[in-house]
């Protein structure tokens, strides 16, 4: 949820905190901005900048979100539920700049890792059925929009799967 700068500084107050604590001989204290410390480092490299990176996302600011996805160097390190988000942010990225395979690749690796959310499993499924559909493979798009109806789906969710299922009829059919 912090960004390396934000930790970058709450790990210095820690250490400057728990150094004035240990001059007043204040040794409680001193552990516990220690801890404090410890796990604001432990926290950076458990779950990087994934949070930030996919409200921006959200938000649809994807030169942000690519900015603060960028600043995590071994996704591997992160903990299941914020890799699976880490592939979510970097296939939406990469759907943004054109690049269908690296989307469509971690996308999926998204899913097989596991979304929280049926909503944010929709999301994925959505944009995979996007990608097929602008690789033109009609077959798999329409794959993917059956198993996007199977979920529960919210309002906007579903009048964009509406959208491109009629695009992808629309093209199907000229072919």
């Amino acid at each position: 949820m912090f960004t390396p700068i934000i930790r970058i500084v709450l790990v210095i107050i820690s250490l400057i905190a728990a150094a004035y604590f240990y001059s007043k001989e204040d040794f409680v204290n001193m552990s516990m901005m220690l801890i404090a410390g410890g796990l604001f480092i432990y926290g950076y490299f458990k779950y990087g900048t994934v949070y930030a990176a996919f409200q921006q996302i959200k938000k649809d600011n994807v030169k942000k979100a690519e900015e603060l996805i960028s600043k995590i160097k071994n996704p591997d390190k992160l903990t299941k539920g914020h890799k699976s988000y880490y592939y979510f942010t970097t296939g939406i990225i990469a759907l943004e700049k054109k690049e269908f395979e690296k989307s469509h690749s971690d996308l999926t690796q998204a899913l097989d890792i596991g979304l929280r959310t049926e909503n944010d499993k929709s999301i994925v499924l959505l944009n995979l059925a996007n990608v097929e559909l602008l690789r033109e493979d009609y077959n798999k798009a329409i794959e993917y929009i059956k198993k996007v109806r199977q979920l529960k789906l919210k309002p906007l969710v579903e009048s964009e799967t509406n959208r491109i299922e009629k695009e992808i009829k629309t093209l199907h059919n000229n072919v």
